[in-house]
C-alpha cells in the first residue's frame, strides 16, 4: 500500500492558492466528489496496477499536516518510503518541480509537522515551484494568493506532470522518478514568473 499525501488547506478560501497545488495534484488523481472524511483528512482510493493505496488531503491546515498523515500510515502499516507528499516549494520558480527520496525539511511546517508525527524524515517529497515573494515579510501573503492568470497553462502542466509522477511513483524506484521529472521545465522565458 502507499500514501499520497496533498499539502493545503482546507476551505474554498484557499482553494486556488499557491499553498493548495498538493490538494490540485490529488484532484487531477481522483475527482473531488470520491474524498471523505476520515479522521482528519479527506481520502480516496487510488489504484494504480496491481497496487492499491490512499490519496490524503489533511482537514488540519497546512502546517499540522503530520496530525492527518501520521494516523492513517499507521492504521495501514505503510513505511515512510510509500508515503508521497507534495507540497508547494518557494524555493523554485513556476513550472518546475523537483522529486525527492527523504532529507530535511527547509523550513515548510507541513514537513516539520510529519516528520515529528512519523518519527523520520524517510518519506518522499514532490515539491512543485510557486516562486519566492518580491520580499520575506511577503511570505505568508504570497503562499495564501492565487497565481497570476498569464501562468495558468504553465501551471496546468506542471500539474498534469506531477499528477503523472505521483502514478509512476507508486511502481518505479526513487532514481526513475528523478531522472524522468526534475530535468522538466514548463516556466516561461521571463526572469522570475511569479
Amino acid at each position: 500500500m502507499f500514501l499520497i499525501v496533498g499539502q493545503g488547506n482546507p476551505g474554498l478560501q484557499y482553494a486556488r492558492t499557491k499553498h493548495n497545488v498538493g490538494f490540485m495534484v490529488l484532484d487531477r488523481l481522483a475527482p473531488p466528489a470520491s474524498y471523505r472524511l476520515k479522521g482528519n483528512a479527506l481520502v480516496a482510493e487510488l489504484a494504480v496496477g496491481e497496487e492499491k493505496g490512499w490519496l490524503v488531503k489533511p482537514t488540519t491546515f497546512y502546517n499540522a499536516t503530520g496530525e492527518a498523515v501520521a494516523p492513517i500510515a499507521r492504521f495501514y502499516k505503510i513505511p515512510p518510503e510509500r508515503i508521497l507528499v507534495i507540497h508547494d516549494e518557494l524555493d523554485l520558480p513556476p513550472g518546475r518541480l523537483r522529486f525527492k527520496a527523504g532529507g530535511g525539511n527547509a523550513g515548510n511546517y507541513g514537513l516539520e509537522s510529519i516528520h515529528k508525527h512519523l518519527g523520520t524524515s524517510a518519506f518522499h517529497r514532490l515539491r512543485i515551484g510557486i516562486g519566492k515573494p518580491p520580499t520575506p515579510e511577503e511570505g505568508a501573503g504570497w503562499v495564501l494568493s492565487g497565481f497570476r492568470p498569464e501562468l495558468a497553462p504553465v501551471m496546468e502542466k506542471v500539474l498534469e506532470a506531477a499528477a503523472q509522477l505521483a502514478r509512476d511513483w507508486v511502481s518505479e524506484p526513487p532514481e526513475k522518478i528523478q531522472q524522468k521529472y526534475n530535468g522538466l521545465n514548463f516556466a516561461p522565458d521571463t526572469p522570475q514568473a511569479q
